[in-house]
């Protein structure tokens, strides 16, 4: 069962992180749904993967059956709608979101944080960088931006916080209230407990100067924003 969180983000700081963490291109093609059973055909960079979702009252389950990439292609032309986004996979904490930059048909921003249930849905905190949340909004799922019921503009305005809190997230910080609700269950924490020292030192060395360009990339598109709103 998966369980999902939905946000609206700042295109400006979505740009920023695929700056920093690259993406990866993702194109979803949507088939009528039949009783609470959503079909879909996803294609990635170098995979195609057939996808069947059901809705029950605890949440979603999800089956993936990998398919051959010419066949993706043939299932996308008769799709009653597409979705193309670039998609970065952002560690928050022990968690992961999903950073989208949607592309087709629309331009939207969203942030989207999976949960094994319920519980750690509710329990979990948005960051200080995540904007609206949309989870109980329709027109904000795949399917529903795919077949084009979402109109007008959604991109949201910038804020020294939002900018503030992508830093603390690119640097691994959090505020000490906010921890206890990104953590997986322990059984998923052995691989960063072998890290060693030295290998921690060295790492944390190439995140400042990456972040110190990030930073640099922060004011140009800040002055790119303000030069808009001027014109």
């Amino acid at each position: 069962m998966t369980v999902r969180r939905r946000f609206l983000l700042a295109s400006s700081l979505v740009r920023l992180v695929q700056r920093q963490r690259g993406g990866l291109r993702q194109i979803e093609g949507f088939f009528p749904e039949q009783s609470g059973r959503a079909a879909s055909v996803r294609l990635e960079e170098n995979r195609a993967l057939l996808i069947l979702r059901i809705a029950n009252p605890e949440g979603e389950t999800e089956e993936q059956t990998e398919v051959p990439i010419a066949h993706a292609h043939a299932l996308l032309d008769v799709c009653a709608g597409e979705l193309a986004y670039d998609r970065t996979k952002l560690q928050i904490g022990e968690r992961a979101a999903l950073i989208d930059q949607v592309i087709h048909p629309c331009d939207i921003h969203l942030a989207t944080v999976e949960f094994e249930t319920e519980g750690e849905a509710r329990d979990f905190r948005p960051l200080a960088w995540f904007g609206p949340e949309v989870t109980g909004d329709s027109r904000y799922t795949n399917k529903a931006i795919a077949l084009g019921r979402l109109n007008g503009p959604s991109d949201i305005p910038l804020s020294n916080m939002a900018l503030n809190g992508l830093l603390d997230t690119l640097e691994n910080r959090f505020p000490e209230q906010s921890r206890a609700h990104l953590r997986r269950p322990a059984s998923s924490q052995g691989a960063a407990a072998k890290a060693s020292p030295r290998h921690g030192q060295t790492q944390g060395s190439s995140n400042k100067a990456n972040l110190d360009e990030i930073e640099e990339a922060i004011m140009r598109e800040m002055e790119f924003t303000l030069q808009n709103k001027r014109s």
